[in-house]
């Protein structure tokens, strides 16, 4: 009898603050997708804009073979995983003294978590492995003002569907960042997009703190054959929109934030409609800006009034467009046909050109291809 089984490797497992954690794959069977949980501490003063999202640098599920099933960072990863299920799952992030963080990171083989009609046959790649790598130092260094160092885990789950008699997988989503570079302020840079698989999505992140991604890069053009088919040509701007056309708003929360009257802080969501700054005590707390994911906090006393000089803790949440400055290029919308899929085999080359517009912005393009094995 087929069910579902959710395979433990790792249960609140104590880990380092800085590590790259091996997890054997299985052996046989069909892997549909991937639970990451990781826990963090604060240090004894603060924690401020010091994310585990951030702080988890590589995702990757690969063979001895040579093959690489996944590979991402854990911002695109939350960003992935989003775009698979038009939903969060919990998390906690708190910016003050002493406190509790968690945050998830999804990994899925198929369209959608839980997927059984695209899964992973491990029984067909060889000494497969999980590979998760973290530095909570990446931003800020382990201690009072950053993570603690000493209190932090991880959970692992693996969601197979035991004993699957439901005939053979038509494939898996194999997804890779293919590019990561640093913008310049003007110029082009070239993305050789894998041409060995139907491509199913292509993802691009443009980010700076304040800044619009469309000034990041200001246009985007997918070409292929050599210039005899391009299947998009259009600035940034115009790829938000075409994602608020397929793709519901994401609602981003913050436990709390650790501010003051005119810190700044983001929301980690590029086009915000609704920012709202939510006071944990007697105080009237507003946005008094907003750029672009980056908001400036209004906070007073209300019995005086006056401007709040020493941080406390302030709720924040965010609902827009463009989860981590994340923006989707998809070839399976609006429903999931193979044949509609963008063809990348049968061209002799494809690539990406991004055109830039400011210096300075964290760039990446993450390709998923359509694996048959």
């Amino acid at each position: 009898m087929t069910n579902w089984m959710w395979d433990a490797k790792r249960k609140t497992a104590s880990v380092d603050s800085k590590k790259t954690e091996r997890i054997d794959l299985p052996e046989k069977g069909f892997l549909s997708s991937i639970l990451i949980k990781m826990n963090a501490v604060n240090g004894g003063t603060s924690n401020v804009a010091n994310h585990l999202h951030d702080c988890v640098t590589k995702i990757e599920a690969v063979g001895a073979g040579g093959e690489t099933m996944k590979s991402y960072t854990g911002v695109e990863a939350q960003a992935l995983s989003w775009f698979d299920g038009l939903h969060r799952p919990w998390s906690q992030k708190v910016e003050s003294a002493d406190s509790y963080n968690q945050e998830h990171f999804i990994l899925n083989f198929g369209r959608y978590f839980g997927d059984t009609e695209y899964m992973l046959d491990c029984s067909k790649i060889v000494d497969g492995q999980l590979k998760i790598t973290w530095d909570l130092a990446t931003n800020t260094a382990v201690g009072a003002t950053g993570y603690l160092g000493s209190d932090q885990d991880i959970d692992v789950n693996y969601l197979i569907p035991l004993d699957w008699a439901g005939g053979a997988p038509k494939g898996y989503v194999k997804t890779t960042e293919t590019k990561a570079f640093t913008s310049a302020v003007s110029g082009i840079d070239y993305t050789t997009i894998p041409r060995d698989n139907p491509i199913r999505r292509i993802m691009i992140r443009a980010y700076e703190s304040g800044i619009s991604p469309a000034a990041t890069l200001t246009n985007a053009k997918l070409i292929a054959g050599n210039n005899k088919y391009i299947p998009w040509d259009n600035s940034m701007k115009v790829l938000k929109d075409l994602n608020t056309v397929y793709y519901p708003p994401v609602w981003n929360y913050f436990d709390d934030i650790f501010a003051k009257d005119a810190t700044t802080t983001e929301t980690n969501v590029a086009y915000s409609t609704d920012p709202k700054l939510v006071p944990t005590d007697e105080r009237s707390a507003w946005p008094k800006s907003e750029a672009y994911g980056k908001i400036t906090v209004g906070l007073d006393d209300l019995a005086t009034p006056t401007a709040i000089a020493s941080e406390e803790k302030v709720r924040l949440s965010a609902v827009g467009w463009g989860y981590h400055n994340c923006f989707m290029l998809p070839f399976d919308k609006p429903d999931w046909k193979p044949e509609l899929l963008l063809q990348a085999q049968t061209y002799s080359d494809l690539k990406l050109e991004l055109t830039q517009g400011n210096a300075g912005g964290a760039v990446a393009v993450v390709t998923e291809e359509v694996v048959a094995q």
